[in-house]
């Protein structure tokens, strides 16, 4: 995931996912797949062993200046089956590719959705009044064929001298489902959970998008019972975009991806 900028904190915990995958690598955990079943590979196995393999962009992902637009025929060419889109961030901020790249997606028939980026010093429910306004303005309600749930991103604990509550998180998760109809996936990790949210089990029923780099599965939250998306770079070449973007793979087959995002 990205923030809008590019600060020291986006920096830092970029480092604390990559180095997850040297603390953490002894003793993984057997693996199941949260929501869907039929799970492609096995535990302890990397990304290879997952046949299906998406993308996750934001404004950044456009080229230097942010002026590249996506080819998206030839992204979906290259074997990837799903999208995740940058909305919005905080109350105010809209990533302004989303509309264009929620098109791009949608005329290749690719699986997609958008995410929100959450922020420490702002209230939950006014974030995702922001998140869904962005959302339908641009014709995405979460529950249409083709559409996965709208995505929540945990990555920020602290923000101008805010700490993270769960209470803001789930007012988050609350209004977007109210919303929608659509349980959220929710991006993070174990060790941001455990850090700065006390470990807490409240996020163990929701579909988890989780992030480890490298080849080793990413450890399940507390109460969890796997992952169903595992971002496991966040440098991939991939046919279709001016430079790296963050890559991930389902737990499961095409046909529960397809099931996840209403599509029978």
């Amino acid at each position: 995931m990205k923030l809008r900028f590019r600060s020291k904190a986006h920096r830092a915990v970029r480092a604390a996912a990559v180095a997850a995958v040297v603390a953490s690598a002894v003793g993984a955990t057997a693996l199941g797949p949260a929501a869907p079943a039929g799970a492609a590979g096995t535990a302890g196995t990397g990304p290879d062993a997952y046949a299906v393999r998406g993308i996750d962009s934001y404004h950044g992902d456009h080229g230097p200046k942010e002026d590249q637009a996506f080819d998206w025929p030839a992204i979906a060419r290259s074997g990837q089956s799903f999208v995740m889109l940058k909305a919005t961030q905080g109350t105010g901020f809209t990533d302004d590719w989303f509309g264009r790249d929620l098109a791009g997606a949608r005329s290749v028939d690719l699986v997609r959705t958008g995410y929100h980026y959450f922020t420490a010093d702002q209230g939950g429910t006014a974030q995702a009044d922001h998140f869904l306004d962005v959302l339908h303005r641009e014709g995405f309600s979460g529950t249409r064929p083709g559409e996965l749930p709208p995505v929540l991103d945990l990555e920020q604990c602290r923000s101008d001298g805010h700490r993270l509550q769960l209470g803001q998180v789930k007012a988050f998760l609350q209004r977007v489902q109210q919303a929608t109809g659509a349980t959220p996936i929710v991006y993070t990790r174990k060790n941001f959970v455990d850090e700065c949210l006390g470990g807490t089990e409240e996020l163990s029923g929701y579909p988890l998008w989780l992030a480890r780099y490298g080849t080793t599965p990413p450890e399940p939250l507390r109460g969890a019972k796997g992952w169903d998306f595992w971002q496991y770079s966040d440098r991939a070449s991939v046919p279709g975009t001016p430079g790296k973007v963050d890559a991930s793979v389902f737990h499961a087959d095409r046909a529960a991806l397809r099931r996840l995002a209403h599509q029978g």
